[in-house]
């Protein structure tokens, strides 16, 4: 457990710093964008989720499945009001509401080799719920604004993110195979990609 502890810590527990003046950083400034609006959440959103969650999907540590959220409707209205209130002022908000429980699952390789694992937290239903439509909301936002790439699929609210791109690629060698045109592709796999996301990642306030 301390050698997993001492690893992980090495990726996640050290501060860093993006470039700042980066090219792609001046352009989004220069960016006209209207600031998303904020409206309270209702609870339709709050059974839609639940409508569409898996009822059985492993839950966090207060084991409460989804599915018992669904089948006792009278709790949706003080889950809807509770997250605004947390909205409204986030300080309030109860630690063991973003606590999880946290699993190592082997990926590849020699089960002993602590790099070999990646973490896999289990967070409380609750907490799903109340990210889920924040994502939602700042999907769509991003949507009508024309704010993602169309390059990035992963973001892209459907997207099947690497499927698709995998299949444009296919697309892309076939034509030139049937055509016999020259064609040169590189892919980049980062080793350790929780890693480049600490990195150019930022926080948002």
């Amino acid at each position: 457990m301390a050698e997993a502890e001492t690893y992980w810590k090495s990726l996640w527990g050290e501060e860093a710093q993006h470039n700042e003046r980066a090219e792609w950083i001046r352009k989004d400034k220069e960016r006209k964008v209207s600031y998303m609006g904020w409206m309270p959440i209702e609870i339709t959103e709050i059974i839609s989720y639940l409508c569409k969650g898996h009822n059985w999907k492993s839950p966090g540590s207060d084991q409460i499945q989804n599915y018992w959220l669904q089948a006792f409707p009278a709790t949706h209205r003080h889950i809807t009001k509770n997250f605004n209130a947390i909205i409204e002022e986030p300080e309030k908000a109860p630690e063991w509401l973003t606590a999880g429980t946290t699993y190592l699952v082997l990926k590849s390789g020699y089960s002993k080799e602590v790099r070999n694992y990646r973490p896999i937290t289990c967070l409380k239903t609750r907490y799903k719920i109340l990210t889920e439509i924040t994502a939602k909301r700042i999907s769509r936002n991003w949507e009508e604004q024309s704010l993602l790439p169309a390059e990035q699929k992963g973001c892209h609210p459907g997207s099947k993110g690497c499927k698709d791109q995998l299949m444009i690629s296919k697309a892309i060698y076939e034509e030139c195979r049937r055509r016999n045109k020259n064609l040169s592709i590189a892919w980049i796999d980062y080793q350790k990609p929780f890693r480049a996301f600490h990195i150019v990642g930022w926080k948002i306030q």
